[in-house]
């Protein structure tokens, strides 16, 4: 099943020539063109299906207190310790000030040399329906709806 590019219906489509240009139209919209081919155009449905995320990880909010400690229990100044972690030290004093939070991967890599948690998961609770089938209609402006609107315009 498809949408009809004409009136919005979903049901199997021809492809029909209509003012000179190839669409995919139902049955009934055929009438308005000349049917190019008697085999009906067939869609595959687009049913949705729950899917599995993978989690969404953060940085913790507390990354700029959680760093500073590291620091100062390595007895290291932030010169020393920007150049322990292979960074800059305009970088540290803004991750310990708390203005700019280290990206995931550095963050990873930063737990790994200091051994403190700086990442946190975030679970998404999403539902996917099902498109509902019941109705005749898509949710998408056609080129029928388009010709309603200029006829009532008028």
């Amino acid at each position: 099943m498809a949408v009809c590019e004409l009136c919005g219906r979903e049901e199997h489509l021809l492809a029909v020539e209509v003012e000179s240009v190839e669409m995919s139209v139902c049955a009934e919209c055929a009438k308005f063109g000349k049917v190019k081919a008697r085999t009906s155009l067939v869609a595959f449905s687009q049913q949705r299906v729950s899917k599995v995320e993978e989690p969404e990880f953060t940085v913790t909010l507390d990354y700029a207190s959680l760093l500073k400690t590291a620091r100062e229990s390595r007895h290291l100044n932030q010169e020393d310790f920007a150049q322990f972690l292979n960074e800059r030290v305009s970088l540290v004093q803004k991750w310990e000030q708390g203005t700019m939070p280290p990206g995931i991967d550095t963050a990873r890599r930063l737990e790994k040399k200091l051994g403190i948690y700086l990442i946190e998961k975030i679970e998404k609770n999403t539902i996917d329906l099902p498109l509902n089938k019941s109705s005749k209609r898509a949710d998408t402006f056609t080129l029928g709806d388009f010709v309603k609107v200029r006829k009532r315009g008028k």
